[in-house]
């Protein structure tokens, strides 16, 4: 007959893991590319940024980079050709 086994999270320890340098160092280099990728359909190559940052932990304060329009000819662009969204496609 199985035992029982239960199991108790440690959620401090999933916020740790969540912020570990090694996961931001990926998660902020993909977003780098995505940028760059984005900002060289643009002729001034200025139009995307990105940001960095963990959630709240609530529980568990996930990380999230974001890449974003920052110029009306980025906002522009990106509602009519759909750039961010075509270089995530292609990428992964």
């Amino acid at each position: 007959m199985a035992d029982n086994i239960r199991l108790k999270w440690n959620r401090s320890a999933m916020y740790d893991l969540r912020r570990d340098a090694e996961l931001v160092k990926y998660l902020e280099a993909a977003g780098t590319i995505l940028r760059d990728e984005a900002n060289a359909t643009l002729p001034e190559n200025t139009g995307y940024k990105m940001a960095s940052s963990q959630g709240r932990k609530n529980p568990q304060g996930r990380w999230a980079v974001r890449v974003y329009t920052s110029s009306n000819h980025a906002k522009n662009s990106n509602a009519k050709h759909q750039t961010l969204l075509r270089m995530l496609r292609t990428r992964y």
